[in-house]
């Protein structure tokens, strides 16, 4: 087991409290998914959010469009049509 990162204390509705130092840490907020897995030396958590970016580059490729790349025009008409 490594070292310990926190101490938490299950509630008599059954919930932990993940401290805000630690949320912020692994950027989880509030309606985040995280599968519970049961392991030989405890429990694991781990989170199910989609990836999060920090920007726009990040997502360049992620749809998997595998043609020609286009001019931002040829994407969107409206930025050429004329009042």
């Amino acid at each position: 087991m490594g070292a310990v990162d926190a101490l938490l204390t299950l509630s008599s509705k059954g919930q932990l409290v993940i401290p805000a130092r630690l949320r912020q840490l692994l950027g989880l907020q509030a309606g985040d998914r995280l599968a519970l897995s049961l392991e030989a030396d405890g429990l694991r958590l781990i989170p199910q959010t989609p990836a999060k970016t920090s920007s726009a580059r990040a997502l360049i490729g992620c749809t998997g469009y595998q043609g020609p790349a286009l001019a931002l025009e040829a994407m969107d008409p409206a930025l050429v049509a004329k009042p």
